[in-house]
């Protein structure tokens, strides 16, 4: 069995990288791509590390030795799937899970590699990548009101940063309703995965954010990137923002999380427009709703830090399609490509 870093793991081809820790370990960030065939499950995990913890290393082992025994059978059928790939193993520190696994498919004749420190080793390259994060492309960012359509702007732009996407928020109040927050270290391995993807690229198109998407942080080295990259002002009506928002948010409402969102705004809405707004809403009136919410909260908070940027280039939205060709327009002459 060859032991490689994760760097050096990225040469080979015709690879696989199977990851044996349990569950809730690989939800919490994994290397994309790869597959979870776990050792112990959740509880069984749980058991093992109580056992460490209360009677000592040597009695975990003979557990965790008990448990897999039960299901060895099953793990190396799940492995003899991939036995015409180059299988690259990993645990969490590279220990005795991958270790112990590695020597047994080795000596089945399977290509096995393991990760010298298993995922902490690819967590430390995500941390190097971001750490000297350098641009595959000229950046420009997309700004916009609330509801001016930047996500779905950016979601048809062919060289885009998503970066509510990679987030699993929408980077509001109201941002998390219908969809799950994914760890700091999930955001951030996938944004290094985006990158890479955008090599070659002629430009990236981010998304205006603030320095927080939901509970989680867009990376300092980012951040100053966005920060002094040229701005194109999405410019699109109120009648059309109140839609757009409205599509993407009304599956997910219901009686209990809009009204208690919007009361727990009333220091800075005050205790009439939050009655207001939770009338309306509780009438079923979701479209003035939506835009009194825009024009007593979502705009005021807004628009004054949008007038203190320099745009490039301001783009009127009729459709996402027609704004994405403008803007590719635009970056084109901008660029001295026009």
């Amino acid at each position: 069995m060859n032991i490689l870093s994760y760097r050096e793991s990225l040469s080979l081809t015709d690879s696989v990288y199977i990851d044996v820790r349990s569950p809730l370990e690989f939800e919490a960030d994994h290397i994309t791509g790869s597959v979870n065939i776990p050792l112990f499950a959740d509880d069984e995990r749980k058991e093992i590390g109580t056992i460490y913890r209360m009677a000592g290393r040597n009695t975990a082992i003979e557990r965790g030795t008990e448990i897999v025994g039960e299901k060895l059978r099953d793990l190396v059928k799940s492995f003899m799937r991939y036995q015409d790939k180059n299988i690259i193993l990993l645990c969490a520190r590279g220990g005795m899970r991958s270790g112990s696994l590695g020597s047994l498919l080795d000596s089945l004749g399977l290509r096995v590699f393991k990760l010298a420190s298993g995922y902490k080793d690819y967590r430390r390259y995500v941390m190097e990548e971001i750490e000297s994060l350098a641009m595959p492309a000229p950046l420009f960012v997309l700004q916009g009101l609330t509801g001016s359509g930047k996500t779905e702007v950016i979601r048809k732009f062919p060289w885009s940063i998503d970066l509510e996407d990679l987030a699993g928020h929408r980077s509001s109040v109201f941002g998390g309703i219908g969809i799950a927050q994914k760890t700091q270290k999930r955001f951030e391995s996938l944004l290094v995965d985006r990158l890479r993807e955008l090599g070659g690229a002629p430009c990236c198109l981010i998304e205006g954010e603030s320095r927080k998407i939901g509970d989680l942080h867009i990376p300092d080295s980012l951040y100053g990137l966005m920060k002094d990259a040229p701005v194109i002002y999405l410019d699109t009506p109120m009648e059309r923002r109140v839609e757009i928002i409205y599509n993407e948010y009304q599956p997910h409402c219901n009686d209990e999380n809009i009204p208690a969102i919007v009361k727990s705004l009333s220091s800075k809405l005050g205790n009439t427009a939050v009655e207001t707004l939770t009338g309306l809403y509780a009438a079923g009136n979701i479209r003035e709703f939506i835009r009194i919410m825009l024009e007593k909260y979502y705009d005021p908070l807004y628009r004054h830090s949008l007038q203190r940027k320099n745009f490039i280039a301001t783009v009127r939205y009729t459709t996402a399609d027609d704004a994405v060709a403008e803007i590719r327009e635009r970056i084109a002459a901008y660029c001295g490509r026009g």
